[in-house]
């Protein structure tokens, strides 16, 4: 009977200390919230690469129109170059590149795994999404800025084309 009343003590203790062993409300709180937060933050830079691509058409019709004025006014177009304009492209092509590279790599919040581990994932994510936020900002201030400056160069050009009557 001794033997018995042992191992049942042992068996509840071991009971209690595996079910002692998960995650507490406050870490699953924690957790919910920085993935609530990681997962905002995506769904806002997803938004954005909408932005991104139609700031890239514009900059090529930016483009297109440059090449018609230099046929159009060659002397005028002369020392004018595209290249803020070519190179702010690339600027928003290599910030949608890395979205859609991060995207690739993600891996969704996992609750099972100790959270530590959850933590630590879930704020490298949430620091690469910064970067590529802050990424995404660069690019379109650079487009934003080269756009404007041949936007206004165009309507210069274009009011020089006389009117038909």
């Amino acid at each position: 009977m001794n033997r018995v009343h042992v191992m049942v003590c042992l068996t509840v203790a071991v009971a209690f200390l595996f079910a002692g062993c998960g995650k507490s409300g406050e870490m699953k709180k924690l957790e919910a919230g920085l993935n609530t937060e990681v997962m905002q933050k995506h769904d806002d830079l997803m938004k954005a690469v909408s932005g991104l691509n139609a700031t890239a058409d514009q900059i090529t019709a930016l483009l297109a129109q440059h090449d018609s004025l230099a046929q159009l006014f060659p002397k005028e177009v002369v020392g004018h170059e595209t290249t803020d304009l070519v190179a702010a492209k690339e600027k928003l092509a290599a910030a949608k590149e890395a979205m859609m590279t991060w995207m690739k790599g993600f891996r969704p919040y996992d609750p099972t795994a100790k959270h530590e581990e959850v933590m630590a994932q879930l704020q490298k994510t949430k620091d690469d999404l910064a970067g590529i936020s802050g990424q995404f900002d660069e690019a379109l201030a650079a487009a934003k800025t080269a756009v404007e400056n041949h936007t206004a160069f165009a309507a210069g050009l274009a009011a020089k084309i006389p009117k038909k009557k």
